[in-house]
């Protein structure tokens, strides 16, 4: 049987991936409405995270309550300092998604071309949403390591998909002037997708932390 202590860890590391699996949910759809050009889809990922702040606020006084009322010490204490830190990195990521479905929504209401576009975004999602979910893979993980590094490849594949999109865009750029404050804006917005794939290494360290100790930084 569980301790009571035991069972507040638990449902702590329940919140923590709720809270995770909803910023992967609402990726996931910016990556179905970004192909549909459903802009109603764009609205879905906005209402998936418009309570990532509440959601944030709940776990960091939670894990207050739990070192108040048990002293944790040791792995138990750095697991409980990881998760309030843990909690920024979650709360930015679903800010990524709501900015990215607002002005995503409006590039496409005003009929920008994304022919030549299409699969650098495309690719952008898919491998910033796989960083994701192997950084919250590691809370259930034996020690992590693993994941963490499977979590590092996809970050550096969204970096070089970024740097390929931008080319693209500067190239178009010098065919069609008079596209440059759109195409500009398009690179703004996609650029919050590659710093999703940032975020999710920071959770993929603070998790590696909280299993292995050792310095942060180190990761």
């Amino acid at each position: 049987m569980l301790t009571t202590y035991q069972q507040r860890v638990k449902k702590l590391n329940s919140m923590v991936q709720d809270a995770t699996k909803k910023i992967v949910a609402a990726h996931k759809v910016a990556l179905s409405a970004f192909k549909n050009k459903d802009l109603d889809e764009f609205e879905a990922v906005i209402e998936l995270v418009k309570t990532m702040d509440e959601e944030a606020r709940d776990i960091d006084n939670d894990v207050v309550k739990i070192i108040a009322l048990f002293g944790p010490e040791a792995s138990e204490l750095r697991e409980l300092i990881a998760y309030i830190k843990l909690t920024n990195e979650i709360v930015r990521i679903g800010d990524y998604a709501k900015t990215y479905a607002k002005t995503m929504k409006r590039h496409i209401a005003n009929e920008i071309d994304f022919s030549k576009l299409d699969e650098y975004v495309v690719q952008l999602h898919e491998t910033a949403i796989k960083a994701i979910e192997f950084a919250l893979d590691i809370i259930e993980s034996e020690d992590g390591e693993e994941l963490y590094r499977k979590t590092m490849v996809e970050e550096s594949k969204t970096d070089e998909i970024f740097k390929l999109f931008e080319k693209e865009l500067l190239s178009d750029l010098c065919e069609d002037s008079e596209k440059i404050a759109d195409y500009l804006n398009v690179l703004s917005t996609a650029r919050k997708i590659e710093r999703t794939a940032d975020r999710a290494v920071e959770i993929a360290k603070l998790l590696l932390f909280a299993k292995k100790g050792g310095k942060l930084e180190s990761f």
